[in-house]
């Protein structure tokens, strides 16, 4: 396996190159509020057939630069003001997310409101403050995936694929 370091200018050259996309964010663009620097990366993963096709499933998203933060990110309100800015304008997340529940639940919860749970030994749990809000926020996802689907022709055989994969990641029904 290769690992290439690019920005968004030397993503296109690289792309072809490439198995696993790593989006990361940093803590300074999240306090500053730059979303733009955000989804100009993000779009070029959803605005070409080929890179919708070849990262489907296969983005990280990191967040840098909260290690010494005591606080979960979901908890920490820039940062869930910046995602759910980002997802005003890019909602593509269960197409090109790695469908593994740290991954999905971590957007999923940004856009969210929730509230931490007592903890339990070294586990921290969360409680939605408005359940059906999480059912609209997937709602809106998954159309917002199936529609990228549409306008990309992607095969109905990977849409099933990829919702059966968020869908085991998640334990929940689309």
């Amino acid at each position: 396996m290769e690992i290439h370091i690019t920005d968004a200018d030397g993503f296109d050259r690289l792309s072809a190159k490439t198995d696993l996309v790593f989006v990361v964010i940093a803590r300074a663009d999240i306090e500053a509020f730059k979303v733009g620097s955000t989804v100009e990366r993000l779009m070029l993963l959803s605005d070409d057939a080929t890179q919708v096709m070849r990262f489907a499933g296969r983005m990280v998203v990191l967040v840098e630069g909260y290690d010494d933060d005591p606080r979960p990110l979901l908890l920490i309100p820039e940062c869930v003001r910046f995602f759910r800015a980002v997802d005003a304008q890019w909602n593509y997340w269960l197409h090109f997310l790695l469908p593994l529940p740290d991954q999905l639940n971590l957007i999923l919860l940004l856009l969210a409101d929730v509230a931490p749970l007592p903890r339990q030994r070294a586990e921290i749990g969360y409680q939605l403050r408005d359940p059906e809000q999480l059912d609209r926020v997937l709602h809106r996802l998954f159309h917002a995936m199936n529609a990228l689907h549409e306008t990309f022709g992607v095969p109905l055989s990977l849409n099933k694929a990829m919702t059966a994969a968020v869908v085991v990641a998640l334990g929940v029904a689309p």
